[in-house]
């Protein structure tokens, strides 16, 4: 054969002959002469076999060429009969290559048959992947048709794929090189068959896992030509750029870099590919973020496979630490935690790799800090898979759980979360101990510090003093020598300071620093060791050594000899301490090792002690970390992010586990998150409770239910209100998930009985409480055990136990009807006879324990048996009514009682009444009023209550609260009822009535009739009418009138007017919050009383009647919010109250009320403005919370901004100039819209004109530049530049207005831009102009000085013969300052908008009068002339009220508007606290 094969670079190579032995292509087929040539392919290569493949390649070739036209099956033909000449081939040829040697002719033959076949098989598969990678496009491009084309193939592509490249790989590893004279194959061989592989990897279905066999055999021949064929430069070139543009190569090309490594031993390409991507332009990885993002994985993973080779070459990247790509950071960053992983991880590592360890360690922990959020993250997540590894070494736990701690206050939520999940992981990998209870620790460390001490303390002090004779006798001949050194060096220090920079490298360290020191003087080179002792002082300024010694070294310089060189003295005391500690160092080493092999055991001792001691000092140092960590988790509890929360929940319930004491604090405070709209929150709060609480260990059934309860008894010691609520919310979903058992019910109610051994009057009410939490979820625990309730909750032991009649009350209350089905009838009452033995009970203790003077808890037991006698009785008025009147009769008892005995001292009484003859009003001896008094009445509050005040307190509070209840009764029970009797009558009506006659009763019927029935107009106006019958019977019968509560409802105005009489605090709180109750039923009660309650609120002096007072006036608010309205600047006037408890219960209701639109924002929004800048930060929070959701209605804040700045800048009632500001930055951030931007611009210039003050400029000013500005904007500036031209001389004002320019300036259009800088020029020009004018202005103002003299006199008379009636000079000042603004939308006198003129005089004419009605203006903070209500005029001046001095004029009433819209009155009722002094 002459002939050879070479193989093209394109396929027309094979057409045309460029050498002489070369093989061409003799003919390209006609696509009709194929299947005919085909045929004869076939028969040749089953008589000759592979020889075929050299006699018939033209019939391949043509099919190549002709591919377009050619039939697909005639291509999948020709493609198995190259397969089939490839195995034999492959066969055939390691036949031959086994012979020692070659045959020239043979060896050409075989060379030519494997480059035709290695060729054949390349084009091929790439034109049938070719085809492939173009019928799936058009697959998917065409939405669901699939278009019938040549491309379509009848055989499995991907498995022929499969079966070509394995044949592909059996030929090249083969020894083929044998066949090449001499053995090197051409490049053109290896990139064709490179190219293809790496073309095959290209497609995206590459990765899948039915191509793995493929995938394995393309590495492999990868893996064979860069070992075999000089490949590996060009594979990681070639595997560098597939990265960058494929990304779903990441994985495969790390597995086959990995495998060419480790099966193929190449380790060039790892350093190749780290090498190019180290040289990479960190600004071309800044732009091409998805290639970055390749790469960096590409990196890690491999790094997971062949760390120990990566490590070798991680230098070439580590600058990349330092560049602007994050990802590229993470990618290094990687590679560093997983080489600390899988090689740096060992116990018995060498020196050098303990180095290279630690480096990368620093290098970490410095990128927790790193700029970017997403580095910080990954870091974190390096740290989390060392810690869960146990490959982080121990003294690094400390610092890096402190660093860790810091990122759990990030920014990013990202951060935050691998932050906790690192600090749960420190706990549960802590090397320390099980259990991380720091009191315990602390005390165990104590104990052993104190055994150590005991152990050997005689010994220790010996071995220090023979150790320092011992260094003493070696130094003094020294220190003789090193001190006439020194004199003589003292001449040549200052030429040789220069030099001693370069004696210290940038590595070393100052222990490495003071060894060298040590052997120079040991060496006895003096002069060498003060120059390195100098370059490291400067060096090393700050080193705790040098600081010690330097005090040490200067007070033997004053006591030995003042004479000497204070700076040789200190030199030789920095020489002597470096002396002395290694001395000491190495004899305490040698020593410890003689007197080992001398004394083993007490040694061994000592030692276990000193470790144990170090161990548990340890312990308590990383107890101490965690439990600093958990208040900054608390916080996170309340995030906005489900991830904080989610981590959070697991750090606690794994710091529970481990005895982490603090970590309670976070168990309670995740109860509330199970009211979460987060139902993976919710969850998530729900299996923390169930693992910790319900999942107990060991024991049999009896024992595990006995320990939930006691579990779930713990948690409610010392639980709030809030606690309680989220605990019982937390129930009812174990409740409903199954969770908790019949048999926890079962002993819950044994505890309850006291049938369990051992169990408390605690453990019995914490019993009765769980179980009206578990009967919120199912009714049926409760209503199958009523008679346990009544016998045990309200037995004999309730007589003394009023907390437990309370709670056992609240498990009653769980009792009732289903809830209506919306669309069906109200279920029927669930109701017990009057007589029933709950009733009696309640009665009875109510009647008896009222003498029980010393319980606290009879007002709150009293209210809820209220609520169980008015939901569960079928006569609860009549039960209640005789338990007044018993209560009645109590208090006439106990005052007849306090009568007898005032009247045996009646020396005390002729006493009291000689010594306080002049402060008893003449009204007080008036026969009224003599029957109210009392000996206890006239005492001060700070003496104790009398019994009939205290019966007097539970009367009042309890009749308020029936009031209350008999209200809710009517308007809800009653109400219901009547409406489910109506539709059940209807319903019957229905049925008895026939479908025809039905008809006819519809077609006699009247129009009007008709329509009613057909809109369901009839009903809803029966309705009404129970409505307006109900609301009538509580204005007029309940609280009003001849009835029982009528009777009181004078008592409770007697009690709230005469502060003297009654001044006992909790009687008079009982009596307002009672009051307050009673005014919710009766409209005409209410009236008749808002004075006095307005009054209470303004003067009581305590600050719980007027928290509890504001509260009742939210809830009169809702029920009447015409009555209450006139009123509402009082409630405002709250917010400036002296407690905080007062402020923060007004803006709470005002806040409930503003938002539910029962208050229309007004002028005194102002008010909560104020509150942001309270002291108290929770009130602050609250107003800052307030105006959030005040943003979200529509215009609101944009309404009330100039009202609120107008009165806040008011230097005589605003606040300071700093508040302000503070107050003005919250609120300007809701003000987006640029409408509202332009407006409020355009106002605020026209504000300047009537400003009167430097103050009132610069605020104005302020609120300018707290906007954002556009082109319009601007525009209104220039148009309203002469309101404010000329206040630009003031400084504030004009920074504030270059602020306006600097931001205006920074996102401004072009055509802005012009705009801006005219502004800025007039700007400029003003400021100028005022600071010259300034000068004039002093001189000026002498000369009008000198002519105000002369005139004064004048004026004064002037004045005087002609006064405004009714006025007074500053109030016509304001009245033209009103004038001044003409344009302004509202009227603004001095800053503030006058929405309260102030009243005339008596004098003043009544035409006048009549034209301009005052309105009245009540502040809180200023002593009021006038009296909201005449409190007990006979008791005015007595210290017990507490109260200021009176006035002569007559009671005031809000003026009413009298075209005021009516509201209507809503149903919903706000609760009201309770009588103890808790808001």
């Amino acid at each position: 054969m002459s002939f050879e094969f070479i193989i093209p670079s394109q396929k027309d190579d094979l057409l045309n002959k460029t050498e002489i032995n070369q093989y061409v292509v003799d003919e390209v087929l006609s696509f009709r002469e194929i299947p005919s040539a085909l045929q004869s392919v076939k028969s040749s290569f089953r008589s000759n076999g592979t020889q075929c493949l050299l006699e018939k390649f033209d019939v391949f070739f043509s099919i190549l060429i002709l591919k377009k036209d050619v039939k697909p099956d005639l291509k999948e033909d020709a493609w198995q009969l190259i397969l089939k000449v490839g195995k034999s081939l492959a066969t055939e040829v390691a036949g031959v290559l086994e012979e020692t040697s070659l045959e020239p002719g043979s060896r050409l033959a075989h060379l030519n048959q494997v480059k035709m076949l290695c060729y054949l098989l390349c084009q091929y598969m790439e034109m049938f992947e070719d085809d492939s990678n173009e019928k799936s496009d058009v697959i998917t491009t065409g939405k669901g048709r699939k278009n019938k084309k040549s491309t379509d193939m009848a055989i499995d592509w991907e498995v022929e794929r499969e079966n070509g490249v394995k044949t592909l790989l059996h030929l090249v590893s083969l020894n083929i090189l044998r066949l090449w004279d001499p053995p090197i194959a051409e490049v053109e061989f290896v990139n064709m068959i490179t190219n293809l592989v790496y073309k095959l990897l290209e497609n995206p279905h590459i990765v899948y896992v039915k191509a793995k066999e493929t995938r394995t055999a393309i590495f492999n021949i990868v893996g064979v030509m860069v070992k075999r064929y000089n490949h590996a430069l060009s594979a990681s070139l070639k595997i560098l750029q597939q990265l960058q543009h494929f990304e779903h190569l990441v994985s495969p090309l790390a597995e086959m870099t990995s495998i060419i490594t480790t099966e193929y031993g190449n380790k060039s390409v790892v350093a190749e590919i780290m090498r190019e991507v180290g040289r990479k332009d960190p600004k071309d990885l800044v732009r091409d973020n998805t290639g970055t993002k390749s790469f960096a994985t590409f990196l890690v993973e491999l790094s997971e496979k062949v760390p120990g080779v990566m490590m070798s070459n991680i230098s070439v990247v580590l600058c990349h630490l330092e560049g602007e790509s994050y990802t590229m950071r993470n990618g290094v960053l990687g590679v560093m935690g997983e080489i600390l992983l899988k090689v740096l991880s060992k116990d018995s590592l060498e020196d050098k790799l303990k180095d290279t360890r630690d480096q990368f360690l620093e290098k970490l922990e410095e990128h927790i800090h790193d700029v970017n959020a997403f580095v910080r993250s990954r870091v974190l997540q390096i740290w989390l898979n060392l810690v869960n590894e146990k490959c982080l070494p121990l003294p690094r736990h400390e610092h890096l759980l402190s660093l860790c701690i810091g990122r759990l206050q990030d920014k990013s939520s990202q951060v935050r979360k691998q932050a906790i999940q690192l600090v749960t992981a420190f706990i549960k990998s802590n090397p320390f101990a099980a259990k991380l209870s720091l009191e315990d620790l602390k005390a165990n460390y104590e104990k052993e510090k104190e055994k150590l001490e005991s152990m050997a303390p005689e010994e220790q002090s010996v071995l220090e003093d023979s150790t320092l004779v011992k260094i003493e006798e070696e130094w003094k001949p020294l220190e003789k020598k090193l001190r006439k050194a020194l004199k003589k060096l003292e001449g040549e220090e200052e030429m040789e300071e220069d030099n001693n920079e370069e004696l210290i490298q940038d590595e070393e360290s100052a222990n490495s620093v003071m060894d060298r020191i040590y052997n120079l003087l040991t060496e006895e080179k003096f002069s060498d060791a003060k120059l390195l002792l100098a370059a490291f002082k400067d060096a090393f300024p700050d080193n705790s050594f040098l600081q010690d010694t330097t005090k040490e070294s200067q007070s033997e310089a004053d006591t030995e000899d003042s004479q000497r060189s204070t700076d040789a003295n200190i030199d030789l005391g920095h020489m002597k301490m470096i002396f002395f500690g290694h001395k000491k160092q190495s004899l305490v080493i040698t020593s410890g090792i003689e007197e080992e092999k001398e004394k083993d055991p007490i040694v061994n001792e000592v030692t276990k002690q000193q470790v144990l001691v170090q161990y548990l000092k340890d312990c308590c140092a990383f107890a101490t970390q965690i439990q600093a960590a958990v208040p900054v988790i608390c916080q996170l509890l309340g995030s906005k992010t489900n991830t904080d929360i989610l981590e959070a929940i697991d750090f606690f319930v794994t710091g529970f586990e481990f005895g982490v004491t603090l970590t309670m604090m976070g168990i309670r405070r995740m109860l509330h998150l199970i009211w979460s709209r987060e139902s993976s929150v919710k969850e998530a709060v729900v299996s923390a409770y169930k693992r910790l609480y319900l999942n107990p260990q060991g024991g049999n059934q009896r024992a595990k239910a006995f320990s939930i309860v006691k579990n779930l008894s713990a948690l409610l010691s010392g639980a709030s209100l809030g606690d309680l609520t989220s605990l019982e919310g937390l129930v009812v979903e174990l409740m409903k998930s199954g969770e908790i058992e019949q048999s926890v019910i079962q002993m819950l109610w044994e505890r309850f009985a006291m049938k369990v051994p051992n169990t408390t009057v605690e453990d019995s009410r914490a019993a009765v409480t769980l179980l009206y939490m578990i009967a919120g979820a199912d009714m049926g625990v409760v209503k199958s055990n009523i008679d346990v309730l009544v016998k045990e909750g309200l037995g004999e032991r309730a007589e003394n136990d009023f907390i437990l009649a309370r709670d056992t009350c609240l498990a009653l209350l769980k009792l009732g009807p289903p809830k209506k089905v919306q669309g069906q009838l109200q279920a029927e009452p669930f109701r017990f006879p009057q007589n029933h033995q709950m009733f009696d009970r309640l009665q009875t203790l109510l009647i008896n324990g009222v003498q029980q003077f010393e319980n606290s808890y009879w007002i709150p037991f009293g209210e809820q048996a209220i609520n169980v006698i008015y939901k569960l009785a079928e006569h609860p008025d009549i039960i209640c009514g005789d338990i007044i009147k018993a209560l009645a009769k109590e208090v006439i008892k106990a005052e007849q009682l306090n009568q007898t005995l005032s009247q045996e001292t009646p020396m005390e009484e002729e006493k009291q009444e000689e010594t306080e003859p002049k402060e008893t009003d003449p009204q007080d001896a008036s026969p009224s009023n003599s029957q109210d008094a009392s000996p206890s009445n006239s005492q001060p509050s700070s003496q104790p209550s009398s019994s009939a005040t205290v019966i007097l307190t539970r009367l009042i509070a309890f009749a308020g609260h029936v009031a209350f209840r008999q209200m809710v009764h009517l308007d809800t029970y009653v109400f219901g009822e009547l409406k489910r009797r109506r539709a059940i009558q209807e319903q019957k009506k229905d049925m008895k009535t026939p479908k025809a006659d039905r008809r006819g009763s519809k077609v006699d019927k009247s129009t009007a009739e008709a329509i009613e029935d057909e809109l369901g107009l009839a009903g809803a106006a029966e309705e009404d009418a129970d409505a307006e019958y109900i609301r009538k019977v509580c204005d007029v019968e309940i609280v009003t009138g001849d009835s029982l509560l009528g009777s009181i409802g004078p008592l409770l105005v007697t009690v709230c007017t005469n502060q003297n009489r009654y001044s006992d605090p909790h009687l008079r709180s009982a009596a307002t919050l009672a009051l307050a109750k009673f005014m919710l039923v009766s409209s005409e009660f209410c009236e008749s009383n808002l004075q006095l309650l307005f009054t209470v609120l303004e003067k009581s002096p305590y600050p719980t009647i007027r928290a509890n007072t504001i509260i009742a006036l939210g809830d009169l608010t809702v029920r009447f919010p015409n009555l209450i309205e006139p009123w509402t600047p009082h409630m405002y006037a709250r917010l400036r109250d002296e407690s905080q408890t007062v402020r923060k219960n007004t803006l709470q209701v005002l806040t409930h009320l503003i938002l539910n639109d029962m208050v229309k924002v007004k002028g005194q929004i102002s008010e909560v403005a104020t509150c942001v800048v309270d002291h108290n930060e929770r009130i602050s929070s609250l107003a800052k919370l307030f105006f959030h959701e005040l943003s979200h209605k529509g215009n609101a804040i944009y309404n009330i901004m100039p009202d609120v700045i107008s009165r806040l800048s008011d230097p005589d009632v605003g606040v300071d100039e700093e508040n302000f500001r503070i107050i003005m930055k919250y609120l300007f951030s809701f003000i987006q819209k640029d409408r509202q931007c332009e407006s409020l611009v355009e106002k605020l210039c026209h504000r300047f004109r009537a400003t009167k003050t430097d103050r009132q400029w610069r605020d104005l000013s302020f609120c300018l530049s707290m906007m954002s500005y556009s082109e319009k904007s601007i525009r209104k500036l220039q148009e309203n530049f002469a309101c404010f031209g000329d206040k630009l001389a003031d400084e504030d004002v004009y920074s504030c207005f270059c602020t306006i320019i600097s931001k205006s300036r920074s996102f401004a259009k072009p055509t802005a831009k012009t705009l801006i800088d005219e502004l800025e020029q007039r700007l400029q020009q003003c400021h100028t102009k005022g600071l010259e004018d300034g000068e004039i202005a002093v001189k000026a103002s002498q000369v009008s000085s000198q002519v105000a003299a002369q005139t004064k006199g004048k004026s004064r008379t002037k004045s005087a013969k002609t006064p405004a009636k009714g006025r007074t000079p500053a109030r016509g000042k304001r009245g033209g300052q009103r004038r001044l603004d003409s344009s302004s939308e509202e009227d603004f006198v001095d800053g503030v908008e006058n929405t309260t003129p102030a009243p005339r005089s008596k004098r003043q004419p009544k035409g006048r009068q009549a034209r301009q009605k005052p309105k009245v203006s009540f502040d809180s903070d200023s002593d009021s002339e006038i009296e909201l209500f005449d409190l007990d005029k006979s008791s005015q001046g007595t210290q017990v009220t507490g109260e200021g001095d009176q006035s002569d004029d007559s009671d005031l009433m809000p003026t009413k508007r009298s075209a005021r819209r009516v509201l209507t009155s809503p149903r919903r009722i706000l609760p009201l606290q309770d009588l103890n002094g808790d808001v």
